[in-house]
């Protein structure tokens, strides 16, 4: 009937992104989603014409997210995931 109301409290999840600077190499955060700590909802930020809108992701999507992320304390970063699919040619 009604839906359990939530003050949202947002932990915020980045993925690295390595720069090169000079001789050495250096790592950037860029948030990619965010999810509540009281009750798990999770959103990803998605950028439409220089515009940045919050969707929600679905259950599936969540818990897919949430297996995928390594706790900082104050923030989440997501795992590095290598690419297993192949490039054909064709």
């Amino acid at each position: 009937m009604f839906k359990r109301f939530c003050w949202h409290k947002w932990k915020y999840v980045y993925r690295k992104v390595k720069r090169k600077f000079m001789n050495g190499t250096c790592y950037d955060l860029h948030k990619q989603f965010r999810v509540c700590e009281k009750c798990g909802k999770a959103q990803a930020y998605i950028t439409v014409l220089d515009r940045t809108y919050l969707k929600t992701l679905d259950d599936c999507r969540t818990r897919i997210l949430l297996d995928n992320i390594v706790d900082k304390g104050d923030y989440f970063v997501l795992k590095e995931i290598k690419d297993t699919t192949k490039n054909y040619q064709k």
